[in-house]
């Protein structure tokens, strides 16, 4: 296992080592950043700046890979909308894109194609996505290496045909927002009003998608799993202050749902990373026990998030991965004063694993270059 694999493996597996960090940024300041070394392209050259900055790491979301993650081909019905890598669009749901300083983002609550109904028929009789709509298939390529197609742009990203990659940690990480999906499906207002007062109705629609995400999570890692080392999952059900739900109504809807697919992750000899933005301490317990070995992102900006709190209380059972604040730091900091944050932060942790340090989601573009670099010089 090469040296920077392996430092961040052994960072997740809590064992005495320095702290490793990673880097993730808006399209925008990937740009900023590859000119700024004289490089070409950040697809091409991610590794590159990667080690031009300093960091040990170029991380996504709920991966440790923003360049090696894997999605099944899409050769499914055209549903007429924008592409978007979580496949948002198979339930029905249409992505609409927007543009906020400079920085694209894309939401889904416009039109629930469910918020109208009140029948539990339409759920029982609703569209709901196929298996088939999906080309699971890993295969040869003329290198002799195996080969899975990459949902963005289709392009090949090859592995070892024996094992997981020595350089690289790769992941697979798609359709298992299951909170995330009903909220879409049946707009925010009911799905919430649906936990508490139309049990059935909300039991059937969770109980769908949530069935759907768990044969696509064993078709995918019957084909993929011997071959990578992560499986992320996504799902964004708390905000600044708490939870959108209270964790009673989590623990019996979604929850069991959550843990079968885990289950199946962990069947394949996975680490798990879970990315939940926002205060979510009151599920942590829960996340520890289905086997959650990666917390993401870290949203220090949030109630009770300070890492210096969390590891005091989950450090022993989680590994942190972000933990730089995006929103009310790093855009604002002096590079001094990021460095001094940083420095505080290794101290807390040198030489006992548990995190892996960077920005707490994706760097946006109004952050100084010179504040980027300090995190990692």
């Amino acid at each position: 296992m090469e040296e920077k694999k392996k430092l961040l493996w052994d960072a997740i597996k809590h064992k005495p080592v320095r702290v490793p960090t990673m880097y993730r940024g808006e399209p925008p300041v990937n740009k900023r950043l590859v000119d700024y070394f004289n490089l070409e392209d950040i697809e091409k050259d991610w590794e590159k700046l990667a080690e031009c900055m300093g960091a040990d790491n170029y991380s996504d979301g709920e991966t440790l890979g923003g360049f090696t993650t894997y999605f099944p081909k899409y050769i499914g019905p055209d549903f007429g909308t924008l592409f978007e890598i979580n496949r948002f669009n198979i339930w029905g749901i249409k992505p609409v894109e927007i543009y906020a300083g400079g920085n694209r983002d894309v939401v889904f609550s416009k039109n629930p194609p469910l918020s109208e109904s009140e029948d539990i028929d339409d759920v029982k009789n609703y569209p709901y996505p196929k298996l088939e709509w999906f080309d699971f298939s890993v295969y040869k390529n003329n290198s002799e290496q195996v080969a899975y197609q990459s949902e963005d742009e289709q392009q090949e990203i090859k592995i070892s045909e024996f094992e997981p990659s020595d350089k690289y940690f790769l992941n697979t990480s798609c359709l298992n927002s299951i909170f995330m999906t009903s909220i879409f499906m049946r707009g925010m207002e009911k799905m919430l009003m649906d936990l508490l007062t139309n049990k059935k109705y909300a039991q059937t629609l969770i109980g769908s998608i949530g069935q759907f995400m768990l044969e696509f999570c064993k078709k995918n890692l019957a084909s993929i799993g011997k071959y990578i080392d992560i499986y992320g999952i996504w799902d964004d059900f708390a905000g600044q202050e708490g939870l959108m739900l209270s964790p009673e109504l989590w623990r019996e809807y979604y929850k069991p749902w959550n843990k079968k697919i885990i289950k199946v992750a962990k069947s394949h000899g996975l680490l798990v990373c879970y990315h939940i933005c926002g205060n979510c301490t009151p599920v942590l317990p829960d996340l520890i026990e289905m086997g959650v070995d990666i917390l993401d992102p870290v949203q220090t900006s949030a109630k009770n998030m300070e890492l210096s709190s969390l590891k005091k209380q989950y450090g022993k059972d989680l590994c942190f991965h972000g933990g730089l604040d995006i929103q009310r730091f790093l855009p604002y900091a002096t590079p001094e004063e990021v460095r001094e944050k940083v420095k505080s932060i290794k101290d807390l942790f040198e030489g006992q694993g548990g995190l892996i340090l960077g920005p707490s989601h994706y760097i946006t573009n109004d952050t100084p270059i010179e504040n980027i670099l300090a995190i990692y010089r």
